[in-house]
């Protein structure tokens, strides 16, 4: 009787591991197929790199191809850089080349480089200055603007340099404070706004005769300027 009792007690234990292994064999497997999902959040042209954020190596990433749900709110390149274009968002997706199968899927939001506050006083001062002027026109003041706060010679905000001494005359004859209560209204111009947006967001070009002009050294214009390299319809740029 005792050796019967054994015996279904062996058999039972032999169950249970067999049962026990199968499991886990099974939870490998699917756990090896599941694609990785991640999420990104980057600003209008900044660049991320999926190597990076996947963890890969140099060799794992030429095993993949990339794609863009909607490239105008990301593109990314055939090396897996991502670049922010519009706020928005978007999905890469990562594909094996060998066979097709979907590696990753990365959910990006790409988000302004600018707050509201700024919106207005950029918006102000390219209509103040250049409300008359072609977009291009428009476009330059507000990157000569930027370029300044980028500079070690000028101050390093938007309204320190907008309202430095001296500089920008709109600031010192009322032009700016109308222009402010214009874009408080909601009637100041479309092309002023859009302008304001892209140097706000590290646009430097602007399109002339058909040709892309990078301005991201251009720290002075007028209607006359002394060493002027570029002329843009009443305005002169150094």
């Amino acid at each position: 009787m005792k050796h019967t009792i054994y015996s279904l007690l062996l058999l039972m234990i032999i169950l249970c591991a067999s049962s026990t292994t199968t499991v886990s064999a099974d939870t490998k497997n699917t756990a090896s197929t599941q694609a990785i999902v991640a999420n990104k959040t980057i600003k209008v042209n900044k660049t991320f790199k999926i190597k990076k954020t996947l963890n890969l190596t140099n060799s794992q990433i030429k095993e993949y191809a990339f794609t863009s749900s909607n490239t105008r709110v990301a593109s990314v390149s055939e090396k897996g850089v991502v670049t922010g274009v519009k706020k928005g968002t978007t999905t890469i997706t990562v594909t094996s080349i060998t066979d097709n199968s979907v590696f990753a899927t990365i959910n990006v939001t790409v988000k302004n480089r600018y707050t509201p506050k700024k919106l207005r006083l950029m918006s102000a001062i390219i209509y103040s200055e250049a409300g008359n002027q072609s977009y291009a026109g428009k476009k330059a003041v507000g990157i000569v603007v930027m370029n300044r706060v980028r500079s070690n010679q000028f101050p390093n905000t938007i309204a320190g340099v907008i309202y430095q001494p001296g500089q920008f005359s709109p600031a010192r004859n009322g032009a700016l404070s109308r222009a402010l209560a214009l874009y408080d209204s909601g009637n100041m111009d479309k092309q002023s706004i859009k302008a304001a947006k892209a140097v706000l967001n590290g646009d430097t070009y602007v399109s002339l005769n058909s040709s892309a002009v990078n301005m991201n050294n251009y720290l002075f214009f007028s209607g006359y300027v002394k060493g002027c390299r570029l002329q843009i319809g009443a305005h002169q740029f150094k």
